[in-house]
Order: C-alpha cells, then structure tokens, then sequence
C-alpha cells in the first residue's frame, strides 16, 4: 500500500469537508489513520480457506431472503394516506437540482 503522507490525509480530509486546524491536529489524525490501515493490512494474513461466503452476516431462518413472490399491488390512495404531502395524486417532496 501506498505511504499515507500528511499532504494525503489533508487532501481527503478537504474532500470530506472535515476542518483541521493547525499542524498537531494533522499530526494527530495521521497517527490514527494510520494505525487504522495498519490493522486492516493484519486482517488480510488472515486464513479464511474453510470459511463459506455468506450473503447476510447473520444466518439463520428468521433473516434469510424470502422468496420473491408477486402480490396486489397498493391502490394509489393506500399508498399516499400516510403522508401530509401530496399534490395531484402522488408523493410531493422537495424540488432537487
């Protein structure tokens, strides 16, 4: 893995819209971050050779997938009741540019 630098942490922290403010914050940050990454690398000499992919993290029959079946779908009525905001006959929300 690429070396994690201060320039690099400041970068993604700008990009993530995260202040810091001086020098020893940075500093601060980079040493957990690092840390961080360094206990992520361990998790790769890991020996997941007998380990069965999953889809859920937890298996059992109460959370497994149902089976996708076809029903009748909700009148238009139904489906907007619970809400206060509806304009000719669907859902109204805030306008997005």
């Amino acid at each position: 893995m690429e070396e994690l630098d201060l320039k690099k942490i400041q970068r993604v922290a700008d990009l993530s819209k995260i202040e810091i403010k001086d020098e020893d914050e940075l500093k601060n940050l980079s040493t957990k971050i690092k840390s961080i990454v360094a206990h992520s690398e361990r998790l790769n000499d890991l020996d997941l050779s007998d380990v069965e992919p999953m889809t859920h993290a937890i298996m059992t029959p109460e959370n497994t997938l149902r089976e996708d079946k076809a029903g009748e779908p909700l009148k238009q009525e139904d489906a907007l009741k619970n809400t206060e905001f509806t304009e000719g006959g669907q859902f109204k929300v805030p306008r997005m540019i």
